[in-house]
């Protein structure tokens, strides 16, 4: 019979814990991997034109929502008097 000193510890014991850090590694580098991967890519896909970057003014875009029907024609002339953008003084 074999006796064991304190402090043995079985091969599989040590094999156990050799695993679950390989796997903590790899699940940490796959991670990693994933996140570089995401923040490199474009906002758009390829061929996509992106929006412009010209900024609309305040009275350009009450004329736009006027001429798409999102606000009635009494709204418009009433927030355009309010933009300054109606000729009333």
């Amino acid at each position: 019979m074999v006796e064991h000193g304190p402090g043995f510890v079985p091969f599989g014991f040590h094999l156990f814990w050799m695993m679950g850090l390989l796997a903590v590694v790899v699940v940490t580098v796959l991670l990693i991997v994933l996140a570089v991967r995401a923040s490199s890519r474009n906002a758009y896909p390829a061929g996509a034109v992106p929006p412009p970057a010209s900024r609309e003014t305040p009275l350009e875009i009450l004329a736009r929502r006027f001429a798409s029907g999102e606000i009635t024609a009494e709204e418009y002339q009433r927030a355009r008097d309010l933009l300054g953008g109606g000729g009333k003084t």
